[in-house]
Parts: C-alpha cells; sequence; structure tokens
C-alpha cells in the first residue's frame, strides 16, 4: 500500500474502519492500548507524534489526516483493541507470525532488505538514522554491529538488529516484533508498520 494513496479505494477503506471505530468505546482501555481518551476524542501516540480520533476522522499534530498506510494501522490497532495487555514479550521474527506467509516475501524485499543495502559499511549513518526516529539502546545482551528499540505505537515495540557486511556474509537487517504483537495488530497491518518505520529510517539517511 503506498503510503500517499488516494482515490475512492482507499477513502472506502478508510471510512468503513472509521464506522467499525464510532461503534467502539475506549474509556477504560487507556493502558492496554497506550492511549489518552480526551472527552470524545482518543489520542494514540504514532512514532512519537499524537494522532487524535474524534467524530471527523483522523488527525495529526498538524490538523491533517495522515498518509493512507499510516491511517490503516492506527486504526486497526485500535480496532483489534484487546480485553487484556498480553505479556508475551520475548521478541520474534515477522516470519514467524502464522498468517505472516503471504507477506515475507514483501517483508524481506522492502522493509530489511532496502535498509541492509542502504547502509552497508554505514554503521555511524544507521545510528544517526536510528537517533532521528526515536531508537533508544535497548537493556539486552546482543552479539551484533547495532541494535535499536523503537515504539511506533505503545504497545508495539520493534527491535533493529544489524549486521554489517564481511568477507564471508553481506549486510543483514532483522526487524523483529514482540510475539504479543499479533494481538494488537494483523500481519498486514504488522507489514504496513515495518514498513513505515523502514522508510523513515530511509529518510533519515537521505537528509
Amino acid at each position: 500500500m503506498s503510503p500517499h494513496a488516494t482515490g475512492s479505494v482507499y477513502d472506502e477503506t478508510y471510512y468503513y474502519y472509521l464506522e467499525q471505530l464510532k461503534t467502539m468505546q475506549f474509556d477504560g482501555k487507556e493502558d492496554v492500548l497506550g492511549i489518552t481518551v480526551d472527552g470524545d476524542a482518543v489520542v494514540v501516540p504514532y512514532f512519537g507524534q499524537p494522532v487524535r480520533l474524534a467524530a471527523d476522522g483522523l488527525k495529526d499534530a498538524a490538523g491533517r489526516r495522515p498518509d493512507f498506510s499510516d491511517c490503516v494501522v492506527v486504526c486497526r490497532y485500535l480496532i483489534m483493541c484487546p480485553l487484556f495487555e498480553s505479556t508475551q514479550r520475548e521478541w520474534v521474527a515477522y516470519r514467524d507470525f502464522p498468517d505472516a506467509g503471504p507477506l515475507t516475501v514483501f517483508w524481506a524485499d522492502t522493509v530489511e532488505g532496502p535498509l541492509a543495502r542502504t547502509f552497508s559499511g554505514r554503521v555511524s549513518a544507521l545510528e544517526k538514522a536510528c537517533d532521528g526516529v526515536g531508537g533508544s539502546v535497548p537493556d539486552m545482551d546482543i552479539t551484533c554491529d547495532l541494535c535499536r528499540r523503537f515504539i511506533p505505537l505503545p504497545k508495539m515495540p520493534l527491535l533493529l538488529v544489524f549486521n554489517d557486511a564481511d568477507e564471508e556474509f553481506p549486510a543483514s537487517v532483522s526487524l523483529l516484533f514482540e510475539k504479543r504483537a499479533s494481538t494488537y495488530l494483523d500481519a498486514e497491518s504488522q507489514a504496513i508498520l515495518g514498513h513505515a518505520l523502514s522508510n523513515r529510517l530511509l529518510a533519515a539517511a537521505r537528509d
């Protein structure tokens, strides 16, 4: 899905999600989702910025509707709201989710692959890009050239593990989810979220 998609099909999808959300109540779900309820509106932190859901739809901090792909992720995150917060915090690869199968090629080709190619031999550039997108150093022992944790949605952290190229292997990137991620987003929305992070890192490198 193009992040800048417009047109009737995308609008239909967007308004379909809004219709579902109109019937949902989020009072009492603040801790489960990490959101804020502000009167009749719901505020969702998304890549460190507030996205507000109100009667007139989604609005970013500037008062504009977010890109379509971002709308999908935020809407699905709210729609899939679980009854309780899952405690499954183990890091797993995207391909390990049962319903990810059809999208694993997309994941490799458009999420992890471009990062590995772009930052091969450029660990410091990746580190700077991660800092620019809000990455933090995780409190864990892992053998790699760079590891950063991101929180694009409150209960949906992502872990980037980068190993630079050497004499035997090309550079590689693994973008991992917590096991509980499928409680909050379906596989397609997870793929969109990973793609959004990858694009932000690539854009930060260009800047």
